[in-house]
């Protein structure tokens, strides 16, 4: 089972001996990676350097480019590989000089300005190839405006900066190419994408799906009920929406299938349930890790403020799918065909084991990276000892695996931070992002809900086109200081853009990961992804919750403030799923599906005057379809 997107379409198929090559120096790169994170701590721009060069080099061997189908590797994807290890080298050879230049003080060389353009378009041609147009088109126009920017009249012109300041921000130090997305990309993405490697190819996916399906299969609509806890697990480690359709769509729409669900349905489940998992603590994917180091925060501060949220999420999502096996009448599976949980649980103690102890050292504030590798070894150990039939044996082969599937995975996601951290280095540069927020503001006439509103519609048009990561980078980068500015927390509403970003892969027109469920349930992509949106109403309306109600996210507010609160968002999310889904106790009049819907809208507002009516509309609609 695979937990991660590896390009999918475009991914080449080596030739043996070649490949064989390859995967021993992915190997030896893998080494070289997890020993730097744990021991030697290589200078900044020195370690990023060599990771974006060997990356994008890799970009170039095994990705075709767009609207070619796979081929063999060109002459031309030779040189492009090999033009990358040179900057790779390049920087390697002149280390300590990157390293104690003055910014913007020091003399910048030919061979550097060479050098930057060099590695900034490989970066872009390897973006293309990896999640397609949108970021690079993006980071050319963000190129564009540093040179035309001083033509245009207004907030949003500029100065004007010459090549050498902006190879200065972009290439020669950690604000641009190298900066922060691709420091993180690097070091804690990295190895937490190796967890989830590992967790494959010990057959954690079998675990996973055995355990999802002892717990809800007995209950009507199981298998749905299934669908939506596997893919929350799954999700939480993969991080990767579209990702997680393919890896655990792939038997749960089938099933959904054969047991009555119409075929968009299943595929809208699988969608909804897979959009929530990189929202999930403890692992939430790659997003959350950087949205720490951005905002200034240890990770598990991000991790605790995020846990009522994805169960508000998931439980709605659950309680929408509990009314369509009423209205489809499905049952459950019988228990004589289910695994029990006990025996499940204990044959998955090899994975238990290492989750519970990742989650209790995340809790404690250590580094993220050490914790990861420590839940591998002990995975590892646990499995070599602990023999299962069910699972694949551990063995060194087991180990060469996991590091080699971890560096093909994070292909993708290296090249995106990189060009995410070209386009945010930019918007440093120009100053654009201040001048967003103030637009912003402006047009939200200081509205802090009017500057909600535009800021989501700003990441789901960015979402759309991208993976989670960038999207949420840039959107935060333009729209992030806009909603600090107008008295959010920066948590909250970093957050927020987080939220919105993890939707986008879901909102039609383009919806990403609908796409991938509605290939697997052969359905028609638009009705995937509406029904999703259907399905999933309460993510659209969480984030407001907890700009609105900060006790969601249970961070400096005693137990009197969060009960009340989470009781609340609860009985809202019960009220928005049911009215939108039109289905309470039975198919809902439209005068009860409007009810419901302005009750689950006052639940949220933080006065309880308005949450004790919404409580009175609430049990008013309840004893009448009770009758």
């Amino acid at each position: 089972m695979v937990f991660f997107d590896r390009g999918s379409k475009r991914e080449r198929y080596l030739e043996t001996h070649f490949a064989n090559i390859i995967n021993y120096l992915i190997i030896i790169f893998a080494i070289y990676l997890i020993s730097s994170i744990l021991y030697f701590h290589p200078a900044g721009i020195l370690y990023r350097g060599i990771y974006v060069s060997v990356m994008v080099a890799l970009v170039m061997i095994y990705y075709t480019p767009p609207g070619e189908k796979p081929n063999k590797v060109r002459i031309i994807d030779y040189i492009l590989s090999i033009l990358s290890l040179t900057v790779g080298l390049y920087i390697i050879l002149q280390a300590d000089r990157f390293i104690y230049r003055v910014p913007f003080f020091d003399e910048i060389y030919i061979t550097d300005i060479i050098a930057a353009i060099v590695m900034f378009t490989l970066v872009l041609l390897a973006t293309q190839r990896t999640i397609g147009r949108p970021l690079v088109i993006i980071t050319i126009v963000a190129l564009l405006y540093c040179y035309f920017g001083k033509y245009i009249p207004g907030i949003f012109g500029h100065r004007g900066f010459s090549l050498n300041q902006v190879i200065e921000q972009l290439f020669m130090g950690t604000r641009g190419i190298y900066g922060t997305p691709i420091g993180i990309s690097s070091t804690y993405v990295f190895m937490f994408v190796s967890f989830g490697c590992f967790l494959s190819s010990t057959g954690g996916g079998n675990f996973f799906h055995d355990l999802s399906i002892s717990i809800a299969g007995n209950s009507r609509g199981g298998i749905a009920k299934t669908a939506v806890i596997a893919s929350s697990l799954f999700g939480t480690i993969s991080g990767s929406p579209g990702a997680n359709v393919l890896a655990t769509g792939s038997f749960t729409i089938p099933m959904m299938k054969k047991a009555g669900y119409p075929a968009y349905f299943a595929g809208a489940v699988e969608t909804a349930a897979s959009c929530g998992g990189c929202i999930t603590p403890p692992v939430m994917g790659s997003v959350a890790f950087i949205m720490a180091t951005v905002i200034g925060v240890p990770y598990y501060q991000v991790m605790i403020a995020a846990v009522f949220p994805a169960l508000l999420y998931y439980f709605a999502l659950f309680y929408a799918v509990d009314r369509e096996a009423i209205k489809q009448n499905l049952k459950g599976i019988d228990k004589s065909e289910l695994p029990s949980t006990w025996k499940t649980l204990f044959r998955g103690i090899q994975y238990i084991i290492p989750l519970a102890w990742l989650v209790y050292r995340l809790l404690m504030g250590f580094s993220p990276g050490r914790i990861a590798f420590e839940a591998i070894i002990f995975m590892l150990l646990i499995g070599f000892i602990k023999k299962d039939p069910k699972n694949p044996p551990v063995n060194i082969n087991t180990i060469l695996d996991g590091l080699k599937s971890t560096v093909k995975i994070t292909l993708p996601v290296s090249v995106a931070c990189a060009a995410a951290g070209s386009m945010i280095g930019i918007i440093n540069l120009t100053g654009i992002g201040g001048k967003f927020a103030s637009l912003i503001l402006g047009l939200a006439h200081e509205s802090l809900f009017l500057s909600l509103i535009i800021t989501m519609v700003i990441t789901l048009i960015l979402g759309m086109g991208m993976t989670i990561t960038p999207s949420y980078l840039i959107a935060a980068a333009l729209a992030g200081p806009a909603l600090v500015r107008a008295g959010v927390p920066i948590l909250p509403a970093h957050l927020f853009v987080v939220y919105f970003a993890a939707m986008a892969t879901m909102t039609p027109p383009v919806c990403m990961a609908a796409y991938n469920a509605a290939t697997l349930a052969k359905a028609n992509p638009l009705k995937v992804g509406y029904t999703s949106v259907r399905l999933g109403i309460i993510a659209y309306v969480i984030p407001y919750a907890f700009i609105y109600r900060p006790e969601i996210l249970i961070h400096g507010f005693g137990l009197t403030k969060i009960a009340p609160t989470l009781l609340m968002t609860g009985f809202s999310a019960m009220a928005l799923a049911a009215g939108i889904n039109r289905y309470f106790l039975r198919v809902n009049k439209l005068w009860e599906t409007f009810l419901l819907v302005i009750v689950s809208i006052m639940l949220l507002i933080p006065l309880y005057s308005y949450n004790l009516f919404g409580i009175a509309l609430f049990a008013l609609v309840f004893i009448y379809q009770r009758k």
